[in-house]
């Protein structure tokens, strides 16, 4: 933590793709997770993992500002030191994420900005958020024609790291619609929000 805060701290980084405002937003947060460790307080797992994980804050930084590699190496010895040491005979265990979060049930309004996609052939506005307590990732697919009203609609999806890596803004719905269950919403839907599963309609 201590090396990535030296790297983060160089005035000729560019944050415009991190989730943090600027390099002081971007200090300050590593500044409270370095006095907790330096006191021997826990910090908890998902906040370290979601620094780490691939296209977040952190490697956004190093490859705007030409140091991706050095943070892949530092990406790579974070995984090693989050494996549980072998006790009792057994094998060591990654670490995992709490497998319930507040965020199944209603994920919006949880999460920190990961990265807008972009705009897919149909028009449609695809971005991606994580969520800041467990670290899911949530695809948000919204689709509006602005020509009728009340056509807005947005659809909202977790998705697994593997379909998170793998997303671009052609595949998101295929991927969307692949899932066991997502939310849908907006004004297309009157304001309500429910679940569904299967293929979106984007029929106005």
């Amino acid at each position: 933590m201590e090396e990535v805060r030296g790297l983060l701290s160089s005035e000729d980084n560019d944050f415009t793709w991190s989730s943090w405002d600027d390099r002081n937003a971007g200090l300050a947060e590593l500044d409270e997770i370095l006095f907790a460790l330096r006191g021997g307080f826990e910090v908890p797992v998902h906040t370290l993992r979601v620094l780490f994980a691939p296209t977040g804050p952190i490697q956004e930084v190093s490859l705007s500002s030409g140091w991706g590699d050095a943070f892949i190496a530092l990406a790579d010895r974070f995984d090693e030191a989050m494996v549980e040491k072998p006790e009792n005979g057994e094998h060591a265990q990654d670490l995992e994420l709490d497998s319930f979060c507040g965020c199944l049930e209603n994920p919006i309004g949880r999460g920190i900005h990961v990265k807008e996609l972009g705009m897919d052939s149909r028009f449609a506005e695809i971005s991606v958020f994580q969520c800041r307590d467990c670290g899911r990732h949530w695809l948000r697919y919204f689709y509006e024609v602005e020509a009728f009203t009340r056509s807005g609609r947005w659809y909202l999806g977790c998705v697994t790291p593997e379909q998170f890596a793998g997303l671009t803004v052609e595949n998101a719905k295929g991927v969307m619609e692949a899932l066991d269950w997502y939310l849908y919403g907006g004004s297309y839907y009157n304001g309500l929000m429910g679940k569904t599963s299967g293929e979106i309609q984007l029929i106005s």
